[in-house]
């Protein structure tokens, strides 16, 4: 028996047990087992005595092999806090879990069940208290684990990683489909890199795994890896019958996938590419990770482990999976029964109620134009703290045990006064949390140490995501704890506190320019920053929420409609803070179907003016504001701009052929399709415009993998996105139109047809 420090690294089921692997303080990497057996639970069979139903479903599970009939238990009930009676059923085998409840919720769908498709590694977590990269003493006697005790809080901000051996995976080639063809092959670690350039790829296969062996990483990154690297070297591994070594578990079997998925978020066609995890070490491709790519390793390994969600894992998952493990987490420890399924539908409603509880947050419309000396006000996790401080919580929303009382303005639902929600509970101690990163990272910034801040700043940004989050949660249609009257609680709230915030700005003189949800941008010729600061604390008491000086505006630019001036956009403009900081939302900058040529002009454009104090400033610049766009223009049509710099990358919505028109995203999807590449609907597709003129659609573009040495761009297309982005910003600042500033001439245009005015049969209304 031997008993030592370690942090956990990877965990996986195997039969009947868990598989652990963890490294050590001493650097060792020791793979251990320990038994598991978890129970779920289902409800309604005692109420089920009618032809023999309660006898058939115990026959069912006893005959079903991996399932250990226990008996009748008691658990919580969510909703009431109740206990309920219900039936126990404990898993002998992990590895049939999944089909061993498929079949019995077919056979029996009357039942409830409950904790029973939650996966098995998370919900060790769960029960043992255990998370990614915890430190813990572990005591184990060859390779099983007899204890592992936590020497580690999820909690805690100032926490050592494991001494992780990093490694970066790239290869070329062919990689897509089921007959790849490997090129070459990099394998990079400390500074140094193997490449395999050329030879047959048994050879190749055979060199990789002997140095990555020598290497033994316990990270790979890759940039593709989940959609074509690791697909194409287990189909060559398992063609050629060459050992990989990618994974550190000895036997495992894997089943390849080439689709991925695709599915719909908020109105948009996403894709989700197939997951390729190791086993003992962690893969993470930045290409198919929110977390890697927004918030580093750093941020990552922070959400998984407040979720206590495998790395991996939680790399390759939403952030809802995230805020919903944290939930299942706290119903878990507190006995509560955790239903398969969303089971709690939306409340009837009248029209007019309906007509008051389905709307989102207060936006007002902006007072387009540029203005000088404004200050931005931002309530902070205004959300979350609604839901932690008014005790908003699907369970508490109109609930059985409290006397009817209009808590909710606008609505008239009734909190819980008695019991303290789900929500408030997990809520409050990841905003407690984010606060002290935020703390953090200011000392560390005043102390010089970059390293430090850009930790911290990583950390909180991951759990600000989280909080964002868990506001859309509450109303999505598959929280299993989610409830559409909570959603419209929190909205109720957030609409009221920004209305309170508004009036107490306009009794104190400021002008309101602008306001959104959580923010609003106020400006009173002269004011001193003692008084936003007397501002921001008659709002503080007022709302009984936190509200932030987010700085003061030398200049702000609210921008209208591009199709009509006179309408103005709520989330389009850009301004200069003070100390240089640029803010900019809504324009090609931050547009992701612009070419990376025209989104960097468009921030050089706003880097020179940073140091503008006014627009009188903004002015004198005309000419060093001008004479960039020229050359910008001149570079675009003497072929200076490398390729790379002007391809569009756009999201498909449907497959190649499902388009039924000529736009650019089809015309690519479907040559995409000739070539041999079949992208799914929510796929990216990059190509170059090369006429965008010419009578064949198919003859305007070319996508990368169709692209020839003879190709060249089509330079009026590119330089007509030049003048929109310079016209974007130099247009209000200036206040003269971008023709006029570049001495351009252009005839008006001819024509064919008098204008017929139409009837307004439907008047627009302002709004606030």
């Amino acid at each position: 028996m031997k008993r030592e420090m370690a942090w956990l690294l990877d965990l996986y089921p195997e039969r009947d047990r868990m598989v652990l692997w963890f490294i050590t303080e001493s650097g060792e990497r020791r793979r251990l087992v320990q038994p598991f057996a978890p129970s779920f639970f289902v409800g309604g069979i005692e109420a089920k005595p009618e032809a023999g139903e309660r006898g058939r479903f115990l026959r069912a599970v006893q005959r079903a092999a991996g399932l250990e009939l226990v008996g009748p238990a008691s658990r919580l009930d969510f909703w009431t806090g109740r206990p309920r009676r219900v039936l126990e059923i404990r898993v002998t085998d992990l590895g049939r879990a999944k089909q061993n409840l498929i079949a019995l919720a077919d056979r029996f769908p009357a039942l409830s069940y409950f904790n029973c498709d939650i996966p098995p590694e998370t919900l060790f977590g769960y029960d043992s208290g255990l998370f990614p990269t915890a430190r813990c003493e572990i005591t184990h006697e060859g390779d099983r684990l007899l204890s592992a005790a936590l020497r580690d809080d999820p909690l805690a901000t100032q926490y050592d990683l494991p001494p992780l051996r990093i490694a970066e995976l790239t290869a070329e080639g062919v990689l897509i489909g089921k007959r790849p063809r490997l090129r070459a092959l990099t394998l990079a670690h400390e500074g140094q890199a193997i490449t395999w350039d050329g030879g047959a790829p048994e050879e190749i296969l055979t060199s990789f795994r002997v140095h990555l062996e020598r290497i033994d990483p316990d990270l790979i990154w890759t940039t593709g890896g989940d959609s074509l690297l690791l697909p194409a070297l287990f189909t060559l591994a398992q063609r050629l019958k060459v050992p990989l070594g990618l994974d550190r578990e000895p036997s495992v079997t894997r089943r390849l996938d080439y689709g991925g998925r695709t599915f719909m978020s908020y109105g948009r066609v996403l894709y989700h590419a197939p997951d390729y995890p190791l086993f003992g070490r962690w893969h993470i491709d930045r290409n198919n990770s929110f977390w890697a790519g927004h918030c580093d390793l750093a941020g990552l390994v922070e959400v998984a482990r407040v979720s206590k969600i495998p790395v991996q894992r939680a790399a390759r998952r939403s952030i809802g999976t995230g805020i919903s493990s944290i939930q299942l987490d706290w119903a878990w420890r507190h006995g509560f029964l955790i239903p398969w399924e969303k089971s709690r539908p939306e409340g009837w409603k009248s029209v007019w109620q309906f007509m008051h509880a389905d709307r989102g947050g207060l936006v007002f419309q902006p007072l387009t134009g540029v203005h000088e000396d404004v200050w931005e006000l931002d309530f902070v996790s205004m959300y979350p703290s609604i839901m932690v401080r008014e005790n908003v919580s699907p369970e508490t929303v109109g609930c059985a045990c409290c006397p009817p009382n209009p808590d909710v303005p606008e609505l008239g639902y009734t909190l819980c006064r008695r019991r303290r929600g789900m929500t408030a509970q997990t809520l409050a101690p990841i905003i407690e949390k984010r606060a002290r990163y935020k703390s953090l990272r200011r000392k560390a910034e005043e102390a010089g140490d970059e390293r430090a801040r850009r930790l911290h700043d990583h950390r909180q940004d991951a759990l600000k995501w989280l909080l964002v989050c868990c506001f859309g949660y509450l109303g999505y249609r598959n929280a299993r704890f989610g409830r559409i009257e909570a959603h419209e609680a929190t909205c109720a709230f957030s609409r009221e506190k920004l209305l309170r915030a508004k009036a107490i700005a306009e009794e104190n003189g400021f002008e309101v320019l602008h306001a959104i949800v959580d923010c609003l941008w106020v400006r009173r010729p002269g004011a001193r920053r003692e008084e936003i600061e007397t501002l921001r604390e008659s709002i503080n008491r007022a709302t009984n929420l936190t509200i932030a000086i987010e700085g003061r505006y030398a200049w702000l630019a609210f921008l209208p409609s591009r199709q009509n001036p006179d309408i103005p956009v709520p989330n389009r403009y850009f301004g200069a803070l003070e100390g240089g900081k640029l803010k900019y939302r809504g324009i090609e900058a931050r547009r992701s179907d612009q070419a990376p040529f025209i989104q960097r002009f468009q921030k050089q454009l706003l880097s020179t003016l940073a140091g503008a104090g006014s627009l009188a400033d903004c002015r004198r610049m005309r000419a060093a504001l001008v004479e960039p766009v020229r050359q910008a223009e001149a570079a675009i049509r003497f072929g200076e701009v490398p390729v790379s710099e002007l391809l569009l990358r756009r999201k498909t919505s449907k497959a190649a052929g499902d388009y039924r028109n000529n736009a650019m995203t089809a015309v690519a999807a479907r040559q995409a399709r000739r070539a041999g590449i079949d992208l799914h609907a929510g796929e990216a597709v990059e190509f170059l415009v090369v006429n965008q003129k010419d009578a064949d659609p198919d003859s305007r573009l070319r996508i990368v993998a169709r692209l020839r040495p003879e190709d060249s761009h089509d330079a009026d297309f590119y330089v007509e996105q030049l003048h929109r982005a310079a016209a974007t910003v130099l247009e209000p600042l200036l206040g003269e139109s971008l023709d006029d500033l570049l001495g351009v001439k252009r005839e008006p245009p001819i024509r064919t047809q008098p204008r017929i005015e139409q009837p307004e049969l439907f008047p627009v209304q302002e709004t606030v």
